[in-house]
């Protein structure tokens, strides 16, 4: 059987529960409607960590963040785990990556590793593949060497904002953010590289090469900064233009970048939450829009036939709810669920809604499923096993649900921390920044711990929005939960390569940056 094409499309920072098709009751998506009805639409999809770094990871290895423990900006994936790319690559796959977030790819983490081709389209130099060749031929190698030069030059600064608070905080000050906000492309360019995607796919199609492809695509419209197009701006916030007051609390925000991310000290005024939440609206339906010619070109038969279509998102985002905003900090479902949807006719059916919980790292598993990719041809090792007991296939039939229980990991960024305590050090100790968050589901219930202690517990199903804590009412509960995350913990700990410290590549010298990390609990 001809192997599958794989196109894993994450939408950075989208809510499940701001899309149609999960029942929200705003026209947010209509063009992923369409796809949902297409595909395998699983509702309780949960996040193995709340933010970019360890989400993202995850997907790539199928592990939970205690395991593969890339969860700081400066942590790299250790060497010894295998990521998709590398294992559909070595089975293979042309592997390419289109992403727009400056963390995959511009910083130093190797979680790019394994793509043959990765265009990074944030950070101060994006890269592009020369698909169109408008320019001159000559004219045009002048220029991607120049380009690679100015990567080269601008990598090491780039990478210097992971591991120095001082530049950090610099950097992050409401004055200066204007001035690179633009420049270093922090969201990238969501419309160029779709553009350049769809061009891709149709050159591969219409080409000489006989391997398949996996392309991985990030996408970053529905993360702040919120500047939509006038006409989804007028659909979704339809004072909004006409507000000066309400345009002056969005820039406010667009401009202090720490406000994204750090605990609300005093709730958000009527007028700021109402412009917050419409504009994060309108900012899905746009990317929604700009995802159309995509979806269109992988719905014509060359291409659907023979393609797995995956589309999550790698977390969601705090939009003033529980006292938090941003995506930094909490294991609450604003964050940590997400869509997940699967279009591969030949074994995920159309129009199909799983309702049992699901981590989103499956989807290594999924594909690997899928393409039948697995280290050293398979065999009987213990990777082979995981993909056929994770599989997404397996809740397909009815059956008792794969994993009776989900985790979600919340691990505090260090660059955060750095920002409080220049911003606001009060609110460190107030909102327990320093102690580790975590969640386990179970059926209907969800038990959140802090600093490995109970805290909350919620019915998810009957109060989705985790306002009426159960902790007290139903200690059993809590407890039978409290001890299924402490033994998670003990597997995840195990399952842990033995030099996976040596993947840090924090300067531990840095007398400041150590002090956080042996606060977070990272290091002794």
């Amino acid at each position: 059987m001809t192997k599958p094409n794989v196109v894993l499309i994450v939408l950075d920072t989208l809510r499940a529960d701001r899309m149609s098709c999960y029942g929200y009751g705003r026209p947010t998506t209509p063009f992923l409607d369409v796809f949902a009805e297409e595909s395998t639409l699983f509702e309780r999809a949960v996040v193995p960590g709340q933010w970019t770094i360890p989400s993202h990871a995850s997907l790539f290895t199928g592990m939970y963040p205690t395991t593969h423990m890339t969860t700081q900006i400066y942590d790299s994936l250790g060497e010894e785990l295998s990521t998709l790319a590398e294992l559909l690559r070595a089975d293979g796959y042309r592997t390419v990556g289109f992403c727009n977030n400056p963390l995959l790819g511009v910083v130093d983490n190797d979680l790019d590793r394994g793509f043959e081709e990765f265009y990074n389209y944030g950070g101060a130099v994006p890269n592009y593949p020369d698909l169109a060749r408008s320019q001159p031929r000559a004219f045009g190698r002048l220029a991607e060497r120049f380009k690679r030069v100015m990567r080269t030059l601008t990598a090491p600064f780039q990478n210097q904002f992971a591991h120095n608070s001082a530049l950090l905080r610099i950097a992050m000050h409401p004055w200066i953010v204007p001035l690179w906000q633009g420049s270093v492309n922090f969201k990238g360019n969501t419309k160029r590289s779709l553009h350049d995607v769809v061009g891709y796919l149709r050159a591969h199609r219409a080409g000489n090469d006989e391997r398949p492809v996996f392309a991985f695509i990030n996408l970053m419209e529905t993360h702040l900064p919120y500047r939509p197009p006038t006409r989804f701006a007028r659909r979704l916030a339809p004072y909004y233009e006409d507000d000066a007051e309400a345009r002056t609390v969005m820039e406010g925000y667009n401009r202090e970048h720490y406000r994204w991310m750090i605990p609300l000290t005093e709730p958000l005024g009527e007028l700021e939450d109402r412009v917050l939440n419409d504009l994060y609206d309108a900012e899905v339906a746009y990317q929604d829009r700009l995802l159309r010619r995509l979806l269109k070109d992988l719905s014509k038969p060359a291409a659907r036939d023979n393609t797995m279509v995956i589309i999550t998102s790698d977390h969601g985002e705090g939009l003033n709810n529980h006292d938090f905003v941003g995506h930094s900090l909490v294991a609450y479902d604003d964050l940590v669920r997400t869509p997940l949807m699967v279009r591969y006719p030949r074994k995920y059916p159309a129009g199909k809604r799983v309702s049992s919980l699901v981590s989103t790292r499956r989807v290594f598993h999924a594909v690997l499923d899928a393409t039948g990719a697995r280290p050293n041809g398979g065999g009987g090792n213990r990777l082979g096993d995981d993909v056929d007991e994770l599989t997404l296939t397996r809740e397909l039939n009815g059956s008792a649900p794969t994993e009776s229980l989900v985790f979600a990991e919340a691990y505090t960024p260090a660059t955060l921390l750095a920002l409080m305590e220049n911003e606001n050090p009060s609110a460190i100790d107030t909102f327990r920044c320093r102690s580790m968050r975590r969640a386990a589901y179970s059926g209907r219930h969800k038990l959140i711990t802090v600093a490995g202690e109970p805290d909350e517990l919620f019915d998810v199903v009957a109060d989705p929005g985790e306002t009426k804590n159960l902790l007290h009412q139903l200690p059993d509960r809590a407890a039978e939960l409290h001890q299924a995350l402490g033994d998670f913990v003990k597997r995840a700990e195990s399952g842990r390569s033995d030099n996976w410290e040596s993947a840090r590549k924090v300067d531990l010298d840095d007398g400041e940056i150590a002090d956080r990390l042996r606060a977070l609990g990272y290091i002794e």
